[in-house]
């Protein structure tokens, strides 16, 4: 007997919202390997696939074949899924490469955890902002509902994009936190996902057998690599047009590739990722005159959108969750790379890894240092404590 999905509005944790939303997606293949924070999806995967002979849940012994399963599935033009954390979102690291410069439209949820050393499951976002350039379209999301409607639309972005999309979640903050869910109906989400038709040309086929990414020319190489450039290039009109199809269809508002909050025409700007963003609000229900920007589509990274919204902006803290040694952080990073020229100062300030709390205080401490005036070479880290 098979575990029916509940619908309507429903207390669950983001994990739970990750599987009910692969299952509402009617994905046919699921590759799992357990880790802390990320085992429960797949377990209630599971549960929820149990008794069912149309669903193949395979139990691998690594993430690195994990990946491998759910690329060959893909490839036979069926829908997959398939989820990780920390150091087996590493250990799969070559498997991203290969994916998305196959064209392979994988969903892949990381629920974000510290990578060692020394060892911790606690959330940062190191794990996936280190896999920030193998060509994987990133969403960081800020609450449970916000995964199971980017896990929904990632399915049609990868199909659309013929790019593997990669849902980001962080560990316990959000995986293990119990929150009210809108659960679609499953007639619904059909009307919002049509079914998974591959390129035929694409999909391996053992009555047409052919090579597959077999030793090329280097010129040859070199336009594979053009293609996924393009390709990615290209996802920012696909992102904001499956967000504007989700909230019409669905009636539920989106986030395409930022969110804005507070003062459009404030001097001071905080630009934020994931769950900190959240956090960030309450600065403005505080009374801050701020505008607060939280990044949903990390890559491709929203160059023009953000270089708008900043403009009225005189001092911006851009608030990163991992670090990237002998470098600005990874947001603050592409922040910098706007070429903000108006901009009096944009300081990156790198905080929260390991669990370490973010607290309203900590944005305060990161929005003093952008108005004290004079951009960092270099990140910022908040002191102990604040």
């Amino acid at each position: 007997m098979t575990t029916p999905l509940p619908h309507g509005r429903t207390v669950i944790t983001a994990n739970d919202a990750a599987a009910y939303a692969a299952m509402l997606a009617r994905v046919r293949a699921i590759g799992c390997y357990p880790i802390t924070p990320q085992t429960l999806i797949v377990e209630r995967l599971a549960e929820l696939v149990a008794g069912r002979d149309d669903v193949e849940y395979a139990n691998l012994e690594s993430e690195h074949s994990m990946l491998g399963y759910v690329i060959g599935a893909a490839r036979a033009g069926v829908r997959t899924f398939t989820a990780t954390s920390s150091q087996g979102l590493l250990y799969a690291h070559e498997q991203l490469h290969r994916a998305s410069r196959e064209r392979i439209p994988l969903v892949i949820v990381d629920v974000n955890r510290a990578v060692f050393a020394p060892w911790s499951i606690e959330p940062d976002l190191s794990d996936s902002m280190s896999q920030r350039d193998t060509g994987w379209i990133q969403l960081y999301c800020s609450s449970a509902q916000e995964v199971l409607d980017s896990v929904l639309c990632a399915y049609r972005i990868a199909e659309t994009a013929q790019l593997p999309v990669m849902v980001c979640a962080e560990g316990f903050l959000l995986s293990h936190t119990s929150e009210v869910v809108d659960i679609p109906a499953q007639d619904e989400v059909d009307a919002f996902l049509p079914e998974l038709r591959p390129p035929v040309e694409w999909v391996l086929d053992p009555g047409r057998p052919r090579a597959f990414s077999s030793l090329p020319t280097a010129n040859d190489y070199y336009a594979f690599q053009l293609n996924v450039a393009e390709a990615m290039d290209g996802a920012r009109d696909v992102i904001a047009a499956v967000a504007a199809a989700f909230t019409s269809q669905l009636g539920r508002e989106k986030v395409a590739a930022l969110e804005l909050a507070g003062n459009p025409d404030a001097d001071t700007a905080l630009v934020t990722i994931g769950t900190i963003g959240d956090t960030a609000k309450e600065l403005l229900e505080a009374g801050e005159d701020l505008l607060v920007v939280r990044v949903h589509a990390f890559r491709p990274f929203p160059t023009d959108e953000l270089s708008a919204v900043l403009a009225r902006a005189s001092y911006v803290a851009v608030i990163d969750r991992a670090a990237a040694f002998g470098s600005l952080g990874p947001l603050g990073s592409d922040v910098r790379s706007l070429g903000l020229g108006r901009l009096e100062t944009v300081v990156d300030v790198v905080c929260g890894l390991g669990g370490a709390e973010v607290t309203p205080a900590t944005l305060r401490w990161a929005l003093s240092r952008a108005r004290a005036g004079g951009a960092d070479a270099v990140p910022v880290y908040v002191p102990e404590g604040v």
